[in-house]
């Protein structure tokens, strides 16, 4: 059977009556003249230099291919309700859909290129190259790349899959994918792939995207008895909820609260717990971005800290002592469960939240059983983030039940400041119980500990827009329209926010200029003002409308989670529109080409941005680059220098640089086959054994960096691990679907040409008994590939459980104690080795004499 490229051409006949193989080039690598008459030692180090200079290639445009994606993907509409007039601003691409299509296409286009090209460069047959990478892939993907998020995590912190539902579908779909495969290769048709078989391969991708968009809706969710993560004390909903909560989902939070906590709540006490998440992690595009950069000497910028975003709350006082939580003690006091105490202390809640001002509060202890029996039981507080003397009077002391006494109280005295600040925490714990009397016997009951919760006071307030949407008419010079931002509910303590223009269908620096900074508000201040320059252009007709949006709040204000942009960000959508004094009888075609003339040069500069970059060192004048940056910037700048004539992500909303970077990844893709293959040609070594170690290690690594850094930056693993199925599963319904479809039509449609005969004629791995049933096939011989693939599913569903079992014992995926963090990422790691050792020793055993 001929390799995975028009590589090998048969020249003699060695004395064993095997066909001598001259490794030349294939589909685009020339034939160097004399070539073949170099030292294989010398070829062999050349191909494998040129494979790694190859490799970052490849990451250096998958990284503009990412940055496609991610404008692709970030495109935001504004729907206006007609019955209240209200605007939102919403992302038009669905996450899960996003990660699981040009997301998942972007961090394997490589692989999946390298299996299409392979077909269509192989005259239609198949390789071994292009299914094995794939397979490669997936065993590094799963298992180093699991390891490395694993240890990357501080031993003091713990990471977990949020969107539980999704991952189950994905991990699911990628444990099938595979299993799948050897169905097919090895089961049904043996070494043949059908027609049927080729397109239910391919029917899968989008039965997965629709199974996981399902999943993330929660659809799934009670027929398979998930909950969602939960451990932040929210609603899986809520770092969504302060944009997007309706009515419905506000009286589903509100009954579920109350069942929870069993007593009547105010709207404020239930404003209170619900808690807004901090701003969500960035996308998988955006950490593979940031990876590449920062790994080739591309970074644009200082990277990012690699602290998780912390997850901020809304602050809403209280009136009163108000229990708020029964579910889960805090600490327990001790007490002997055999045989069974005549009476119990405990306090009457697990929590308590109170204000800030409230001065005095009292705690109820409660006694039940026998109360006859004179008892008594010692109390004393204890710090946690709230501070004796500071927060509270600390307190120490002993209760004494008379008989017949049934409830007592212990004061705390909270102390009131003007501080404004988040909310603390201290706890008051009972101990040394005893009873009067020799023949009574008492204990301290389940809530031993009671914890009190100090809601500040001292409202900063909110920071508000006057609407969510103004219109301002462009003036026949440049003019500035001055945004007014207001404070409202607080006006306590100094506050401010960040603040940026946002293009929409304005041009930045033709419509309006740019503008981005700090907003502050002094002590009392209710108002500020942000001036926005609007460029006089000659409107005629049209609106064009640009977004000011304010984000990450300080000194403790919020947004408010009603208006555009939720509790996260507050957006201000601006309409730019013709003055009707300055109206001319200009045509509006003129109008248009003016508009599309302007954003051609807008275009031009983001090229000349993206030269200059090639050119630069580190990316960042700020930044003075060392010996290492410079020996990274002499092997890189070739491909940097090509990837600048990649046009700018700002044409056609980016799908324009997604089209032309994806012919890149594809030409270099080509190359790496040919080079892959006549080192192996070289070396002696099977296509399959060079596939799933040097083409899967080098296509991946990028990503590698890329999840690592999620996991150390993202307070959740799905953007690190929680991926790495969703692509597994895309590489095989997309990487080996499309090609064997195409495949398995064309040789049914052909039948059994002369030259098909002649292809196989002498392989001796093909089961005959299957190849000579009906006309043509699509030949995948399943030997090799079958065990490599069984193999890995097996390996697969131990990862799985493994990453299972750490959710259950240890509450996360990610980190953990040391020993155990450690001893997770050495046992995923040993799989690898026993997949890799494994499938080439059968390789190995599996050649003929002439292979």
């Amino acid at each position: 059977m001929s390799s995975s490229t028009t590589l090998l051409t048969t020249t003699t006949t060695t004395t064993t009556g095997c066909p001598a193989n001259v490794c030349k080039g294939g589909l685009l690598m020339g034939y160097v003249p004399g070539e073949v008459d170099w030292d294989p030692t010398l070829r062999g180090i050349l191909y494998f230099c040129g494979l790694l200079w190859l490799f970052m290639g490849i990451a250096i445009a998958s990284e503009i291919f990412m940055e496609a994606i991610e404008k692709i993907t970030s495109l935001k509409r504004r729907i206006v309700d007609p019955k209240t007039g209200r605007g939102h601003t919403y992302v038009v691409w669905n996450e899960t859909v996003a990660n699981l299509t040009l997301m998942a296409l972007g961090s394997s286009a490589p692989e999946i290129l390298l299996s299409v090209i392979e077909l269509l460069s192989n005259e239609l047959y198949s390789g071994a190259l292009g299914p094995s990478t794939i397979v490669g892939s997936a065993a590094f993907n799963l298992f180093v790349i699991t390891a490395v998020c694993v240890s990357a995590i501080p031993s003091t912190e713990i990471r977990r899959i949020k969107t539980v539902s999704v991952y189950s579908v994905t991990a699911t779909f990628s444990i099938l994918a595979y299993i799948w495969l050897v169905f097919i290769v090895s089961v049904t048709s043996k070494d043949v792939i059908e027609i049927w078989e080729a397109v239910v391969t391919f029917s899968l991708f989008p039965l997965l995207v629709v199974c996981a968009f399902c999943a993330d809706k929660g659809y799934f969710n009670r027929c398979m008895g998930i909950e969602e993560d939960d451990s932040e004390g929210a609603d899986k909903s809520a770092p969504a909820w302060a944009a997007d909560m309706d009515r419905e989902e506000i009286a589903a939070a509100e009954v579920k609260l109350k069942k929870e906590y069993g007593l009547e709540l105010t709207d404020e006490q239930i404003a209170l717990m619900i808690q807004s998440q901090g701003k969500s992690g960035k996308s998988k595009a955006a950490y593979r971005i940031e990876a590449t950069r920062n790994l080739f000497g591309n970074s644009k910028g200082k990277a990012e800290d690699a602290t998780p975003v912390k997850q901020s709350s809304n602050q809403v006082s209280l009136n009163a002592v108000v229990p708020i939580a029964n579910s889960a003690s805090v600490g327990a006091g001790g007490g002997g469960t055999s045989p069974a105490p005549d009476c119990v202390v405990s306090f009457s809640a697990h929590s308590f939240a109170v204000k800030e001002c409230v001065g005095c509060m009292k705690l109820r202890v409660r006694r039940t059983g026998d109360i006859s029996l004179p008892v008594s039981v010692d109390y004393a507080s204890r710090d946690g983030k709230a501070k004796a003397k500071e927060d509270y009077e600390p307190i120490l002391g002993s209760l004494k039940f008379n008989a017949g006494d049934t409830e007592k109280h212990i004061e705390v005295n909270i102390l009131n400041d003007n501080a404004t600040e988040d909310d603390e925490d201290f706890y008051v714990e009972l101990s040394n119980i005893s009873c009067a009397l020799e023949d009574g016997s008492a204990s301290i009951g389940s809530i031993g500990v009671c914890r009190i919760f100090i809601i500040d006071d001292d409202s900063p307030g909110m920071l508000v827009f006057e609407e969510d949407c103004i219109e301002v008419q462009e003036d026949a010079e440049d003019s500035i329209v001055n945004v007014v931002v207001k404070r409202v509910n607080g006006s306590s303590g100094k506050i401010g926010c960040s603040f940026f223009t946002e293009q929409g269908s304005a041009t930045q620096g033709y419509d309006y200029l740019h503008q981005e900074g700090q907003l502050s508000f002094e002590d009392g201040q209710l108002s500020n003002q942000i001036p926005i320059t609007i460029c006089a252009k000659g409107r005629y007709d049209n609106k064009e409308e640009f977004r000011l949006v304010m984000i990450e709040p300080t000194g403790g204000a919020a947004f408010d989670a009603t208006r555009d942009g939720g509790s996260e960000k507050s957006i201000l959508t601006i309409v730019i529109k013709a003055n009707e004094a300055h109206k001319t009888h200009i045509d509006r075609l003129a109008g248009l080409l003016r508009i599309d003339r302007d954003k051609a040069a807008v275009g031009s500069d983001s090229w000349k941005e993206k030269f200059k970059l090639a050119f630069s060192v580190t990316g960042d004048d700020d930044v003075k680059p060392g010996a290492f940056d410079y020996i990274l910037h002499f092997f890189n700048f070739f491909w940097k220098f090509l990837g600048a004539f990649v046009p700018p992500v700002d044409y056609c909303g980016g799908w324009l640089c997604f089209s032309c970077a994806l012919i890149f990844i594809g030409l270099l893709t080509a190359i790496v086959g040919d080079l892959a293959a006549m080192l192996g040609c070289v070396t002696g070594i099977d296509d399959t054994i060079t596939a799933i170690t040097l083409v899967a290690l080098g296509t991946s690594l990028p990503d590698t960096f890329a999840s690592k850094q999620a996991a150390v930056q993202d307070p959740y693993a799905d953007a690190s691990v929680g991926n790495v199925t969703g692509s597994n599963s895309v590489n095989v319904f997309l990487g080996l679907g499309l090609p064997w479809t195409v495949g398995s039509i064309y040789w049914t449609a052909s039948g059994r040409t002369s030259a098909w005969q002649r292809e196989y004629e002498n392989e001796g791995k093909i089961d005959w008994a299957s190849i000579n049933q009906g006309g043509g096939k699509f030949v995948v011989i399943g030997g090799d590939l079958g065990f490599s693939v069984a193999l890995f599913s097996g390996l697969a569903v131990c990862c799985i459980i493994v990453l299972l079992l750490r959710r259950k014992f240890l509450g996360g995926e990610l980190g953990g104690p040391a020993k155990a963090k450690y001893a997770t990422s050495g046992f995923l790691v040993l799989l690898w080795i026993i997949y890799i050792i494994a499938s080439a020793a059968v390789v190995i055993s599996n050649k003929t004499g002439c292979d």
